[in-house]
């Protein structure tokens, strides 16, 4: 049975596009040292760390240098991947020296050299020297890999939706185990161990993972806590009352969704009812402006515009979503500040919020696709407050 992944023939088709838009400003050839980039570009996924990889291209063919724990990985016959070189590991190996080299025999060194990077990131300690300081002739930086990303094909639509189904069951788990007097983290393990054995039960060899990353994710905050959202507090024990702001992210063939919910323990008060009814309007405000061909930045103005009439637009602290796909957020960005307008194949966390002081937060987050007339949503679990009642 096949895999739940992104065909080969795509990944040839993206490498295709990449060096041709490469060519259109001018260059000889790409070389990627991003993980996600390379895995996009590729197919080829690996963990990131102080250890090199870059991917060369050109029209002929693609080469990869990798460390040699990477090297049986990089040669799986499931990658768009031509030539393999390797290096020990570092600081053993010189492996921008190996990365030049590679340069040199696809005939792109003293060329014109579009990067993503000019050198290998700087993370887990790692130093070393930039490309242009290794290669005759020019480098320069583009993010064009990241431009790409932005529309999703039916392949990785495909996956954002398994992807989604999957978020509507852990998210009842969730829900069932809420209960006052346990702690977040203790009941996000819970659902994340058993959310994991349900999709690996149920989709067996045909799931494939692509990174460090559970199958299912969960986390979530309670009472006080709630008010700050990105608050990684999940020690305080959940009491009668408490709002509780979740978010549940599975992931399926190295790609993601978002779900979140605004519950609330116990019979909520007025004054909740009253905040969670504006925070509901307000999303479906949000999900009605997107269509192709409006301005990123109406989103987001048609539900301040909303906040403000309601009296809580003070209590707002981010803006109404982003992009998601391979990362949980990607551009572009449903922000006053994003120029640009919304284009079919766009997948959108719609998540408008405000926090008030005393009371906690109020958000719901889901996943919406942007369609040729309008929006698809992907994410389907209750949303009335009725049905959110711990």
């Amino acid at each position: 049975m096949d895999r739940l992944r992104v065909p080969n023939e795509e990944y040839r088709e993206r490498a295709e596009t990449l060096i041709s838009r490469a060519h259109e400003d001018g260059y000889d050839g790409v070389v990627l040292f991003g993980a996600l980039n390379i895995h996009y570009v590729t197919g080829m996924y690996h963990l990131p760390t102080e250890r090199p990889c870059a991917v060369g291209l050109t029209d002929e063919r693609i080469d990869i240098v990798v460390p040699r724990l990477e090297r049986e990985h990089a040669e799986c016959s499931d990658f768009n991947i031509d030539n393999v070189h390797v290096y020990f590991d570092f600081p053993q190996g010189n492996p921008m020296k190996l990365v030049a080299e590679m340069c040199e025999n696809l005939g792109i060194a003293g060329k014109s050299v579009a990067v993503d990077n000019d050198g290998s990131l700087r993370r887990n300690g790692y130093t070393g020297p930039s490309l242009s300081s290794l290669i005759p002739g020019s480098v320069g930086v583009e993010d064009y890999v990241t431009t790409m990303r932005e529309r999703k094909s039916e392949a990785e639509i495909d996956l954002i939706r398994e992807a989604s189904t999957w978020a509507h069951l852990g998210h009842r788990l969730l829900q069932e185990k809420l209960a006052v007097g346990k702690r977040p983290i203790s009941i996000s393990a819970e659902v994340e161990a058993e959310g994991t054995s349900a999709i690996l039960d149920t989709l067996g060899e045909r799931y494939e993972m692509t990174s460090w990353s559970r199958p299912m994710q969960c986390n979530f905050t309670t009472g006080s806590v709630t008010s700050l959202p990105h608050s990684v507090d999940q020690t305080t024990r959940i009491r009668e009352g408490d709002n509780i702001v979740t978010i549940v992210k599975p992931t399926i063939g190295g790609y993601t969704t978002e779900l979140e919910r605004t519950l609330v323990v116990g019979d909520p008060s007025d004054e909740q009812r009253g905040y969670f009814e504006i925070m509901c309007e307000s999303q479906e405000i949000a999900i009605d402006t997107i269509e192709p061909g409006v301005e990123y930045a109406a989103v987001e103005e048609a539900v301040m515009n909303y906040y403000k009439e309601q009296g809580v637009h003070e209590y707002v602290q981010h803006h109404i979503g982003h992009n998601i796909g391979m990362e949980g957020h990607e551009r572009p960005f449903l922000d006053r500040g994003y120029d640009g307008t919304i284009s079919s194949g766009e997948l959108y966390t719609v998540e408008p919020g405000f926090y008030v002081p005393g009371v906690g937060g109020f958000r719901h987050s889901d996943t919406i696709l942007v369609t040729e007339t309008g929006t698809d949503t992907l994410t389907y679990y209750p949303r009335d407050i009725d049905q959110l009642i711990v």
